[in-house]
């Protein structure tokens, strides 16, 4: 067995939270803030905070507000807003299925996510999939965030394997780009919102359940 492991992100890739995170960014320069600013502006110029550490979300917002904010002022009202979502209801098609058959072929899972430790632990708690993960890794522990190496290393750390014997899933162009700068081979799952740019990545699968027949031919063929 060449393939140990597999290393997921979490937003975008197990849940597709990625439009509502953008959305509730976007209701809070508008509705909070009250800045008068074209929307499909915004909106396209906001794409840019998908798949990115916490730090440099509010970075992005700051300098598009020309920086009539500080990015802690940001956080701060952002985080007052009240949020409530529910992520069973938008785990992505066919998880569900393809953590458990992994499981099950003796693949070693890990979460490699930009967002926080204690959001990992409650989506994977809501969703009912924390058991299948041997380590949930959190972007939040590093000085750097993707597309630097760091936390894909150390995920490779906890679970004892060397790049070579893991295949990541990932989706944005920063996470693609960790992977690669980690030497790790890396499946996109395609998503056309966002302006990523997926073909770094070795293959695009068009959802979770052809990332896992991607798995098992190269598990066959490499």
């Amino acid at each position: 067995m060449r393939y140990k492991g597999i290393i997921f992100d979490m937003d975008g890739v197990l849940i597709d939270s990625e439009p509502i995170y953008l959305q509730e960014v976007i209701d809070f320069i508008l509705d909070v803030l009250k800045e008068d600013v074209d929307y499909l502006d915004l909106k396209e110029a906001m794409y840019k905070i998908v798949g990115s550490s916490d730090k440099r979300t509010y970075e992005i917002m700051a300098d598009y507000l020309d920086n009539k904010y500080t990015p802690q002022e940001l956080r701060a009202g952002l985080y007052a807003m009240e949020f409530n979502l529910d992520y069973r209801t938008i785990i992505n098609p066919h998880v569900l299925n393809v953590l458990p058959r992994l499981k099950k072929e003796g693949y070693k899972l890990a979460i490699a996510s930009s967002s926080s430790l204690e959001n990992i632990k409650m989506v994977t708690n809501q969703c009912g999939i924390a058991q299948y993960f041997d380590c949930m890794v959190s972007g939040y522990d590093f000085k750097e965030s993707k597309p630097d190496p760091a936390i894909y290393l150390e995920t490779l750390r906890r679970l004892g394997l060397k790049p070579d014997e893991v295949i990541a899933i990932e989706d944005s162009t920063y996470g693609i780009q960790a992977c690669i700068n980690a030497n790790i081979r890396v499946i996109a799952k395609e998503d056309h919102r966002y302006n990523f740019n997926q073909g770094l990545a070795d293959v695009i699968a068009s959802d979770i359940l052809e990332a896992y027949n991607i798995i098992e031919y190269w598990q066959k063929n490499n």
